[in-house]
């Protein structure tokens, strides 16, 4: 098995991939405490591995980025005008169902 990682800008015009093996980790391995902000921290060796934040039930695993990591660059496009494109695409308004929720009933217009 392995576990796929991809980190993204924020901005989304660069993006980075690795994977490695899945490892087990075995939890007597890291030294546990509570942080500052009150999550649940693992480190190994003084390096952090892993954060536990309860309050927003996420649990992350720190990993170094390999050298060898795969690097997207993305080129914004220009912009498309809306008309053309969907004069292009030939499209009809009866491709699209407009469903509104109203004081929870379901109106199909």
């Amino acid at each position: 098995m392995r576990t796929v990682v991809l980190i993204k800008s924020n901005n989304l015009e660069c993006l980075s991939v690795f994977e490695f093996e899945t490892e087990r980790y075995d939890f007597e391995q890291y030294e546990w405490s509570w942080n500052k902000n009150n999550n649940l921290i693992g480190k190994e060796g003084g390096k952090l591995r892993f954060t536990w934040q309860p309050h927003g039930s996420q649990f992350t695993i720190n990993e170094s980025v390999p050298e060898d990591a795969l690097v997207v660059k993305i080129r914004k496009p220009d912009k498309v005008d809306k008309d053309l494109l969907l004069k292009g695409v030939g499209f009809d308004e009866s491709w699209v169902t407009i469903v509104k929720q109203n004081g929870g009933r379901i109106h199909k217009t």
